[in-house]
């Protein structure tokens, strides 16, 4: 699909969102504030994500400041990444196993302790799990693509990223407080989400007049609709 038509949700529709993604089977990832940084972890309610506030960055430097609004996405990206999620620093590759041969004997030499043995290795094979991140940014959109280039679409995927990856449902999210080190140019991105969504989101600051934020939804793929 090239995009379906948009719809507008208030805050109890984002959350009615939220609630049909974990109706569905899906694990929910998204933003919120953790240890003075916004980072992504499960996602159980809108008042979890980081209302009013949003990030200043530089060369060397990260810090939250609030803002005077009500946004839930009004930064520009956190200082970690859905790689983590996806692609995990340490996962479980293979199992092996010895089963004992018995007492040695003493024609061996080797004393009282079992030898020999014959020797298991079982590979281990990873779970698909359900996942929704919502507020994925159109870098990390495209940060995403490159891995799935790499580690799908190589000669050699990678078959825990591949489980990973499998049944990922994406809420990308328009970027409209870019920050003084991003890049959006040179990686052929920008604040408008590219492709990789299956639903795309424009938080309207304080647009419901009670000072709340509307989003502007459209689908853009089969599942997103």
């Amino acid at each position: 699909m090239s995009g379906g038509p948009q719809r507008l949700l208030d805050v109890a529709g984002l959350q009615a969102l939220l609630d049909e993604l974990r109706d569905r089977g899906y694990d929910v990832f998204g933003p919120q504030v953790r240890d003075g940084v916004i980072t992504n972890g499960r996602l159980g309610s809108v008042d979890e994500l980081p209302i009013g506030w949003t990030d200043e960055q530089a060369g060397g430097h990260y810090r939250l400041e609030p803002r005077d609004d009500r946004a839930r996405f009004g930064y520009a990206v956190g200082p970690h990444s859905w790689k983590e999620i996806l692609h995990p620093p340490k996962v479980k590759v293979w199992t092996i196993s010895r089963r004992s041969a018995g007492p040695a004997s003493a024609a061996d030499g080797a004393g009282p302790t079992a030898a020999g043995g014959e020797v298991a290795v079982s590979m281990h094979v990873p779970d698909r799990p359900r996942r929704a991140f919502v507020g994925v940014r159109p870098c990390e959109l495209a940060a995403i693509a490159k891995q799935d280039r790499v580690l799908l679409d190589g000669p050699h995927p990678d078959p825990t990223y591949q489980a990973n990856r499998a049944d990922v449902f994406i809420v990308g999210v328009a970027c409209g407080d870019p920050a003084d080190t991003c890049f959006c140019p040179s990686m052929g991105t920008g604040p408008a989400v590219g492709p990789g969504a299956d639903l795309t989101m424009t938080e309207l600051v304080g647009a419901d007049g009670d000072g709340e934020p509307v989003y502007a939804v459209r689908a853009t793929t089969g599942l997103g609709a």
